[in-house]
């Protein structure tokens, strides 16, 4: 699955990320009590600067280095109060390039897509996922820093007809987000849980809603829009 590319030549802002804007929703509120003037944001897998624009629309004179492998990067989002820097890279060769460290590191959705280009199991994507971040963080991040992260996956509890008829109608819709039903299991999505045992530590911050792609209630779909928050006081000491 080449995950770098299947964004290559859409119109990301308004298809893909339209169709997520409810987590883009919780993304939001949660920086505005996060970020402060004068503050330098990492967003990770930001598309066409997606992160830049959620920060611009609140206002806030910031730095946001947007690092992103496909072709949306050159999508230069109109800013008003944010400071762009766009680097295309995957995160794998931002971990040899010199970054400059921030503040906050923002992920949404692009956890997913990157724990899917290393093309094992979900639990083998996920482990060197984690392995990644984790250098990333000791490298980039400053004391104090924190993790603003969003997140799809499915509500608990969900049956195997469900999450099936979920998986074709996203397909429908969107055509990319998955990898082939063959290869596909319940964890390929990443969960709260996963992450606070991969950082050891409880979120201090945990939001959650259900996430409509089309014309659905929101009592009737199995999808979930996560957003958790991780301070990080020391990142040097962060271990695998």
């Amino acid at each position: 699955m080449d995950s770098f590319k299947k964004f290559d030549g859409m119109d990301y802002a308004n298809t893909f990320a339209r169709r997520i804007s409810v987590m883009h929703e919780l993304v939001r509120d949660v920086l505005s009590r996060q970020i402060r003037k004068g503050d330098e944001v990492i967003d990770i897998g930001g598309g066409p600067g997606m992160g830049a624009r959620i920060i611009d629309e609140l206002g806030i004179e910031t730095t946001v280095i947007n690092i992103e492998p496909s072709t949306t990067i050159n999508d230069v989002p109109q800013l008003s109060f944010v400071k762009y820097i766009p680097i295309k890279m995957s995160l794998k060769e931002a971990l040899n390039a010199r970054i400059p460290s921030a503040n906050c590191f923002l992920m949404v959705s692009s956890e997913h897509e990157i724990a899917l280009c290393n093309g094992r199991t979900p639990v083998e994507n996920k482990k060197e996922f984690f392995q990644d971040m984790f250098e990333f963080i000791r490298k980039n991040l400053k004391k104090n820093g924190c993790l603003v992260i969003g997140f799809p996956n499915y509500r608990k509890g969900a049956s195997e007809i469900e999450i099936s008829r979920q998986r074709k109608f996203t397909e429908s819709l969107m055509g990319h987000s998955h990898p082939p039903e063959e290869f596909f299991t319940v964890e390929e999505f990443f969960t709260v849980e996963e992450f606070s045992a991969a950082f050891g530590i409880h979120p201090d911050v945990f939001n959650q809603k259900p996430m409509t792609l089309a014309d659905e209630k929101p009592e009737e779909t199995i999808l979930r829009a996560n957003v958790a928050v991780f301070k990080i006081k020391n990142p040097g000491e962060l271990k695998n």
